[in-house]
């Protein structure tokens, strides 16, 4: 699969990514939560009302593990389910796929959730 297939695409690391799809269901969620951001192996975000910590590390052929995943405990009764299934994502992701401004996390081809790039708030 070559590199370039998709020439505007956003960069894994760097941007701030919001999640709009799990499991095949399409979400709406306030853009301050469920969000991942990917930075020098360091991964940040947000659930329903917890910050996400924890490492990634990436391969060839668009691999994608993290690992060493955190979350801070407080309760959010709003989309706690969510939430923990947003983390379970992360848990089995294994390859990623970008396309212009939407990110694919997957596992093994099957995709768990499709991400949206954020605009930067002005």
């Amino acid at each position: 699969s070559c590199r370039w297939r998709y020439k505007n695409a956003k960069p894994l690391e760097g941007t701030v990514w919001h999640l709009v799809k799990m499991g095949g269901e399409s979400v709406t969620l306030p853009s301050d939560g469920f969000n991942i951001i990917l930075n020098d192996n360091a991964l940040g975000g947000r659930g329903a009302c917890n910050s996400l910590l924890g490492q990634y590390a990436t391969g060839e052929k668009y691999a994608l593990r993290f690992s060493s995943l955190g979350s801070t405990k407080m309760l959010c009764p709003e989309n706690e389910a969510l939430e923990m299934a947003f983390i379970g994502v992360l848990d089995k992701t294994t390859h990623y796929d970008i396309d212009y401004d939407m990110l694919m996390l997957m596992q093994n081809g099957t995709v768990l959730a499709v991400f949206k790039a954020q605009e930067a708030s002005k």
